[in-house]
């Protein structure tokens, strides 16, 4: 997964969350059956946030390194 898939689904996981949340508040679904849902969009988006961390800490390697030991 690169870095826009990741973002598209953060964006489309928080959309979710929000309507889930308005859904909760209008008592339209069992309450219960909402805050599951909930619970599984919150681990998805956390193990996004997760590896956005890791690839912002893993350093990108240098065009130039590579050259360098070929040669």
């Amino acid at each position: 997964m690169n870095e826009n898939d990741r973002q598209a689904r953060i964006s489309q996981l928080q959309n979710h969350r929000h309507a889930l949340l308005r859904r909760r508040e209008e008592r339209d679904a069992a309450v219960a059956s909402i805050d599951m849902e909930l619970n599984v969009v919150r681990s998805e988006l956390q193990a996004l946030y997760e590896a956005g961390r890791v690839l912002q800490q893993t350093p990108m390697p240098r065009v130039g390194a590579n050259r360098a030991r070929i040669a």
